[in-house]
């Protein structure tokens, strides 16, 4: 064993760790918390670095960029390699036998070790969400803290299988990014652009829009069915937490959509005036 899973299993073991894991009702999360900071960790030291690759990568273009655009560029990075990642990794999830077998209370360890992956992400999410609030508004803080929210409660265990369904949502968030990026590098209203913004507006409407709504009305049908398994806490936090990130996502896709025919609209119009 090494020196590292050696440490890893020594912060696990710590009998406060394990004391206040079954204090909040979490008593899965005991093996993976350390993975979850480690991850939050890692995150914010790619955002940290990745101006640095940046610039190696993108040169004068991304040199010019403004301080705050710079500073959003490595968010953007950030987002982007958690985004690939837990689309690929989540997709194994929805055919886990015991989750399967249970959708709302199952375990899995492979499950496990995305959520902690996820956890980690917008755990690091919400913290940078809270320092910028001014700048981003306070619909990101809440974005970060009620995904965090149902993703640390896999610990549960809950939702492992309908977890992953959510986790879907970030396919449309890699073509976000992407768009954002074009814009930065002077590709605005660009082919390349065009073909990026209605492959994120289909994923968008397809993932987030219908499937989540899908997903939201069949989690809360086996909500009811299983009545008292679910706590009424829990159950209406899962409401609240669902419904707010449900919200905010139409709201993200009404601002995609004006967004996107301003700038393509603006395009043509500046086309016709050559």
């Amino acid at each position: 064993m090494s020196a590292l899973a050696i440490f890893y299993q020594r912060l696990v073991d710590l009998p406060a760790a394990q004391s206040a894991c079954q204090l909040v009702g979490l008593p899965r999360l005991a093996p993976y918390w350390p993975g979850i900071v480690a991850f939050a960790l890692l995150f914010q030291l790619l955002r940290l670095s990745s101006n640095t690759l940046s610039s190696l990568v993108f040169g004068a273009k991304f040199d010019s960029l403004t301080p705050r655009q710079k500073y959003d560029w490595g968010i953007r990075v950030v987002s982007q390699v958690h985004a690939v990642a837990v689309v690929v990794l989540a997709v194994p999830i929805f055919f886990k036998e015991e989750l399967i077998k249970d959708t709302l209370y199952g375990f899995d360890d492979y499950a496990s070790r995305v959520y902690t992956i996820i956890c980690g992400y917008f755990l690091w999410d919400t913290f940078v969400s809270i320092s910028d609030v001014k700048k981003i508004g306070f619909g990101f803080v809440v974005h970060g803290l009620a995904s965090f929210g149902v993703y640390i409660l896999a610990f549960k265990p809950s939702l492992q299988y309908y977890g992953a369904s959510f986790i879907m949502f970030e396919a449309s968030t890699i073509f976000l990014n992407i768009n954002w990026w074009l814009d930065k590098l002077g590709m605005t209203g660009s082919k390349l652009q065009l073909y990026n913004a209605v492959t994120l507006l289909f994923l968008y409407l397809t993932v987030r829009i219908m499937f989540g709504s899908y997903m939201s009305y069949h989690l809360f049908e086996d909500l009811k069915a299983r009545g008292t398994q679910t706590s009424a806490p829990l159950y209406y936090f899962y409401r609240i937490a669902n419904g707010s990130i449900l919200l905010l996502s139409y709201y993200w896709f009404y601002l995609l959509i004006v967004g996107a025919m301003k700038r393509f609209s603006s395009k043509k119009l500046s086309k016709k005036t050559e």
